[in-house]
């Protein structure tokens, strides 16, 4: 049975596969980091006879703003699609009840200081 460590797993392989260039972290990035990218977490699990549900995968994903303050679109848009279209087919192990589905993609604005920042959010469905 998985649980939220390997369904963070996945995401993230599937994050990887996106070739965004993008440096990648699960749960948190690095202290001070000063590069665009990405991280992928989960709030936990919920445990039930039949399915398990990671309620939410989380992947934000961090673009430096230009030096005059504004908005890299271009770099946001090319991240953005990249993840979302990789996040349709996530590789899994076989056997494996897994089911993906991206429930929005909303920017958040300036969660980090410099940074632009767009939550990926995806629901996640396994059974036992």
């Amino acid at each position: 049975m998985a649980d939220e460590f390997d369904i963070i797993d996945l995401v993230f392989a599937a994050a990887e596969k996106a070739n965004t260039g993008l440096i990648g972290y699960k749960d948190n990035s690095a202290t001070g980091e000063k590069n665009n990218h990405y991280t992928v977490r989960t709030t936990g699990m919920e445990t039930k006879d039949f399915v398990n549900k990671a309620p939410v995968v989380n992947v934000n994903v961090f673009i430096k703003k230009f030096d005059n303050g504004m908005t890299n679109r271009a770099a946001m848009r090319e991240a953005r699609r990249k993840l979302t279209t990789s996040f349709k087919s996530i590789s899994h192990p076989n056997g494996m009840y897994f089911k993906a589905k991206v429930v929005w993609a909303e920017p958040l604005g300036e969660a980090k200081t410099g940074f632009d920042c767009t939550n990926i959010r995806l629901e996640i469905l396994i059974d036992q």
